[in-house]
């Protein structure tokens, strides 16, 4: 097995990481979104069905007598998506409650679909009749052993103790960005850089995640799902938790490994060790063997190929009006604004009124991008008066106490994305 340390060092940042990440989910909303699961299941299928096999296939054109490349990019294909999926969602209005359902589902379905897909495609993509190229199975079940404590841990936590979670996602986020950060460590100061790789390298990493990308797309699409979860699902299926192979690799790789060793031309390092130990010559020795250092490249390549394509696709998705956020509103509004549609119930905290007796007018922004004017006193008058455009830049979070919520919310059948209340005379 790979050296103790880093292989606890790896485990505990990806525990940490699992935590913060299933403290966040609401379970009673995470129940909800079973009820209509069919962007979910949709998603799994591509997460789990279509990448692995796009993994397997990139494995075979690139990698067919390099299992140092081949086996850390199937474990990243193989692993659940990951939470930054969801920042993705956020920044550019695609379906934000799907994404987080479907984080959360992929990372609960992957305590079983990671073995067994890395058990299938390990054996197709090295077929050996002495099964020569294998996988430290102890070091992946441990990091699965951590992954599902994390999960089960996050939900007690975030249940019992909802004032927790803030504090929970921060570490969470410090341990997922350390772990790539290690990653980086060890492939930055490894006989070969991933700025120093082949193109061969390059193409076998970007390619499934490109493949990815275009089959969820297509795929949610044709089954039926609006636009803004379609990229929502693409989003999540090309959005691994790179953190999980990155702690798969130091927990199982090992540089004494004689067989990937072999495999890179470089000779075990105990071999070394034990020549400078004994004061006999190395001359004859090919380099020192850099499994860890090379295997950790590939998941941190892959986290830059998912940003850079990821990037194109929601920016292409914004402007073809694919998200929730108009295509005609400016780039910084899209960023900082949330166009997300309600829910169906009304959300009385976010809506809660300050009564101050006097007059006013309460002005709401639909999720088109229409401005609407309600006019009190009294029940409330409907006008559409797109002069008050100004005044939705000061959210005060009040409505008039002469007016009823639900009827708000109800305003001409059109969904109702930010309300904010001016006094006359202000």
């Amino acid at each position: 097995m790979a050296n103790v340390a880093m292989s606890v060092v790896g485990n505990l940042l990806l525990l940490f990481l699992i935590l913060g990440l299933a403290a966040q989910v609401d379970i009673p909303e995470f129940k909800q979104r079973f009820r209509k699961p069919v962007g979910i299941c949709i998603g799994l299928v591509c997460q789990f069905v279509f990448l692995p096999l796009a993994g397997f296939a990139s494995i075979r054109l690139f990698y067919k007598h390099d299992p140092v490349h081949g086996i850390p990019l199937l474990l990243t294909l193989c692993s659940p998506g990951g939470s930054y999926s969801n920042w993705w969602c956020s920044l550019f209005n695609c379906d934000l409650p799907l994404s987080m359902a479907m984080t959360s589902a992929s990372s609960l379905f992957a305590v079983a679909t990671l073995p067994i897909n890395v058990l299938i495609y390990l054996k197709l993509s090295y077929p050996s009749k002495n099964n020569v190229v294998s996988l430290d199975w102890g070091g992946l079940f441990t990091s699965l052993a951590v992954v599902v404590v994390g999960i089960c841990g996050g939900l007690f936590v975030g249940d019992k103790k909802p004032t927790y979670r803030p504090r929970l996602n921060a570490l969470g986020n410090f341990s997922g960005i350390t772990l790539v950060l290690v990653g980086f460590f060890f492939s930055s100061n490894s006989s070969a850089p991933i700025w120093a790789r082949t193109n061969g390298f390059y193409l076998g990493i970007a390619a499934p995640c490109l493949f990815g990308l275009f089959m969820s797309l297509g795929f949610a699409k044709a089954c039926g799902l609006p636009k803004p979860q379609c990229l929502s699902v693409t989003i999540e299926t090309c959005y691994q938790n790179t953190a999980i192979s990155l702690a798969v690799i130091l927990s199982s790789f090992s540089n004494d490994d004689r067989v990937l060793c072999d495999s890179l031309g470089m000779t075990p390092r105990g071999e070394w060790r034990s020549r400078i130990a004994n004061g006999e010559a190395t001359a004859d020795l090919l380099p020192p063997c850099d499994v860890i250092g090379i295997a950790t490249g590939v998941p941190t390549f892959y986290q830059v190929a998912q940003v850079l394509s990821l990037g194109v696709l929601c920016l292409s998705g914004w402007k073809a009006g694919w998200t929730y956020a108009p295509a005609k509103h400016a780039f910084y509004k899209i960023l900082t604004r949330n166009y997300q549609p309600g829910l169906e119930e009304p959300e009385p905290e976010r809506l809660s009124h300050t009564d101050n007796g006097g007059e006013g007018l309460l002005v709401c922004r639909t999720s088109s991008g229409r401005v609407c004017g309600l006019c009190f006193p009294g029940r409330g008058t409907v006008v559409v008066d797109d002069a008050h455009e100004a005044a939705r830049e000061t959210d005060t979070r009040q409505t008039p106490s002469s007016a009823n919520v639900d009827d708000v919310l109800r305003v001409s059948g059109v969904q109702l994305t930010e309300v904010v209340y001016v006094e006359h005379g202000k």
